[in-house]
């Protein structure tokens, strides 16, 4: 979306120029007249603004129109007109059969003004109820008017809408006051905001939203009415009708569609929404405790010498300037005695451990002697030969023949870990010239005082010869 597609590129001028405030309340003013008068006359808003502003300073703007005779309150007034007509906020035309000019605020400009209204409005705003509103409207419909539940459920949609962002903007609104808790070291302004502030805001929001307006009482009756909408194809029929025939959907697919979305969305919020009421009920504890005690440090810490303490320091490191943090690190030094205590323990007689920080560095190359490895190599091999030779292995394969030709690996029996590294090595090395058996291996393996070999077959050579059955 471009915003910019829908008002003019300097239509926020006017609150971003050096008369801002004046052209604030002239906008106050017109959205006044707006609430109360169907025509705005050009000469009833001027004579309106002309008492607003006549003893207040105006600075002309670039593309202003010069001003003759002067700039009186008048011409003031005709100038700031002037500026929301060339900013798009309103525009200036005939009432219609007459020649009286009348303003008529921009639509666009109607909705801003409103949101300006209420940001400058530090009043709280009242808490409606929305839920019980929801509930009683669905009941309703569904009980006594069945032909407008279209219309009761798009209102209980616009309902739980207003719902979600009263209640978002309540957790803020305590997110906000802790901020000023933690900011705020004035015992009285804090009193103000405990008393004033936060209350009107929780008597007139929290309170009716966890008594009046229970959300935890009218939820389940809620999600029960919309479920028993889904489920009557009757009533969802007829909805779609009432559907097509007021907003004019070529299609009931379309009519369908938003009217599953629309409860889709309730049943989505009142689902979720006992986590909100959660997290608001959490804020308010945090903020109440936070307030009391920060209340109760600031009234009794100036009353012993470690508040004092406390808030000397806290001038010296607030000091604005370097001069005036050296005086007050003079009248540190004149008025406060202080002296360096030490003490010995069991601990004073060694030097605790300093952990070191694994830092990241470049890895040492490591060197590839080709010399060294295959020496190595050699003489692992030679040591192999020297433990396990040829001879050993014959006499350990002839040893397990006895009076057999044949054996299996279920007749193998396997003593020691000298047994099995000599068995694997008449595996191995069973094709090398003056062995005088041979190995054959099969699927699987079997397990022989706890060591583990394969399901194979020796055979043993005579004569050169092996015997096969």
């Amino acid at each position: 979306m471009n915003l910019f597609n829908t008002i003019p590129s300097n239509f926020f001028s006017v609150l971003a120029s050096r008369n801002k405030e004046i052209y604030v309340d002239a906008l106050m003013l017109l959205h006044q007249l707006f609430r109360y008068e169907l025509n705005i006359e050009v000469s009833d808003y001027l004579s309106s603004l002309i008492a607003l502003i006549e003893d207040r300073s105006f600075v002309l703007e670039e593309d202003d129109d010069v001003v003759v005779g002067g700039l009186t309150a008048n011409a003031k007034a005709r100038l700031i007109l002037n500026r929301f007509i060339k900013t798009g906020w309103v525009d200036k035309e005939f009432m219609d059969g007459s020649f009286t000019e009348i303003i008529t605020p921009r639509n666009y400009a109607i909705q801003v003004m409103k949101l300006l209204s209420e940001l400058g409005d530090n009043r709280v705003q009242e808490y409606n109820s929305l839920v019980f509103s929801t509930y009683s409207s669905l009941k309703q419909a569904k009980s006594e008017h069945r032909g407008q539940m279209y219309e009761a459920v798009l209102t209980a949609k616009a309902n739980t809408e207003q719902l979600i962002f009263e209640m978002k903007s309540l957790y803020h609104g305590i997110r906000g006051h802790l901020r000023q808790i933690q900011e705020q070291s004035d015992v009285n302004l804090l009193l103000q905001n405990h008393f004033e502030e936060y209350k009107q805001m929780a008597d007139r929001i929290y309170h009716p939203i966890k008594t009046m307006d229970s959300i935890h009482r009218y939820m389940a009756p809620i999600q029960e009415i919309l479920s028993d909408i889904l489920g009557d194809e009757e009533l969802m029929f007829g909805m779609r009708k009432r559907a097509v025939s007021v907003r004019k959907y070529e299609h009931e697919e379309d009519a369908d569609r938003e009217i599953i979305s629309a409860i889709d969305y309730i049943l989505d919020i009142y689902q979720s929404i006992g986590g909100i009421v959660n997290e608001i009920d959490k804020k308010h504890s945090t903020y109440t405790k936070s307030s009391i005690e920060k209340i109760q440090y600031l009234m009794t810490a100036d009353q012993s010498i470690k508040g004092k303490l406390v808030e000397l320091l806290k001038a010296y490191t607030t000091s604005a300037t370097v001069i005036e943090k050296e005086r007050v690190g003079r009248l540190l030094e004149e008025k406060i005695r202080v002296n360096r205590q030490e003490f010995i323990d069991g601990k004073s007689l060694y030097h605790k451990n300093v952990r070191s920080r694994r830092v990241t560095s470049t890895p040492l190359a490591v060197s590839n002697e080709d010399g060294f490895s295959d020496g190595a190599m050699a003489k692992m091999l030679d040591q192999i030969s020297n433990g396990y030779s040829l001879s050993r292995i014959r006499s350990y394969v002839l040893n397990l023949f006895k009076d057999m030709d044949i054996i299996h690996s279920e007749d193998i029996t396997i003593g020691n870990d000298n047994d099995f590294i000599l068995l694997m090595l008449a595996v191995i090395r069973a094709g090398e010239r003056g062995m005088n058996y041979r190995v054959q291996t099969d699927e699987g393996t079997q397990i022989t005082n706890g060591y583990k070999i394969p399901n194979m077959e020796f055979t043993h050579k005579k004569g050169g010869m092996y015997h096969v059955e």
